[in-house]
């Protein structure tokens, strides 16, 4: 049993609700937030001048959350007992831990897939600055991205040359997860500076660039509706811009994207059974 007060509340973090510290996230408006008990939206406090230790209070009043009750100015702290499993304990210490990295920038991650991997990075032996580096690869951020947009020469879109870094995604080409070391994770040949919702179809899959001549164009998935393709600025047999690309970072780039051609072959043909 694990007692709360609301001094802790729920995050929501890698696509999961987990219990964390409000003094932990204070301060971050990027993270959805809300008490334990009554799942109401919250709003985090600073520890005041007289004595009390941050804490949060319910965006909308409910008088029925023991965690919600106040005493005039003062919150009258209260607690319940809740059941949580021992691991999920531990990944929620994990996942506070994981919050400086995973909002660096804006990127605030809401993925369960990427969560896993993290996960994994953190669960391994490699150093702190290791783990760091490895973690801003997978959400397509830190070195990853930078070593993308040397290879590729250019920070726009590499399909629709939108040139808003706000928009833009490292994707990596041979997922993260099944590059067999680091040099291939961190390898700009083997990633796609692209905008967030082609980087979505891509990573799933649902696009590919396939070799016409010397050009990179896109292939869709049979499942995708080419006019809302068509209507979100995509269009089969577009072009990737490789002008740019070094022949022997290219020759890297067809190896990666043979492997990605390879799944979504597989992943189209169970789709058209």
């Amino acid at each position: 049993m694990l007692k709360l007060t609301n001094s802790i509340c729920e995050a929501l973090i890698c696509d999961d609700w987990r219990l964390i510290l409000v003094e932990s996230v204070h301060g971050n408006d990027s993270l959805v937030l809300r008490c334990p008990e009554c799942r109401a939206s919250i709003k985090l406090m600073k520890q005041g001048k007289d004595g009390l230790k941050a804490h949060f209070v319910h965006d909308k009043r409910n008088p029925d959350c023991s965690l919600g009750d106040s005493m005039g100015k003062k919150l009258k702290y209260k607690h319940i007992s809740v059941k949580v499993l021992d691991k999920d304990r531990k990944d929620s210490f994990l996942f506070e831990n994981l919050i400086p990295d995973c909002i660096d920038n804006d990127a605030v991650i809401n993925d369960g897939e990427i969560s896993e991997d993290i996960i994994d990075v953190f669960a391994s032996s490699l150093s702190d600055a290791e783990k760091r580096q490895e973690i801003k690869a997978r959400v397509g951020q830190g070195q990853f991205r930078q070593n993308v947009i040397q290879v590729w020469g250019s920070e726009a879109c590499a399909l629709t040359l939108t040139p808003v870094s706000e928009m833009l995604v490292a994707s990596h080409i041979k997922s993260w997860r099944n590059c067999k070391d680091s040099n291939e994770r961190l390898d700009g040949a083997n990633g796609i500076l692209l905008c967030a919702h082609i980087d979505k179809l891509f990573d799933r899959h649902l696009i590919t660039f396939k070799k016409v001549g010397i050009e990179y164009r896109v292939k869709f998935n049979s499942e995708l509706d080419k006019s809302l393709m068509t209507q979100l600025g995509v269009n089969e047999g577009d072009a990737l811009s490789t002008s740019k690309i070094k022949s022997a970072d290219l020759e890297r780039f067809e190896d990666y994207l043979f492997y990605h051609q390879k799944i979504f072959s597989q992943l189209n043909e169970i789709n058209t059974q």
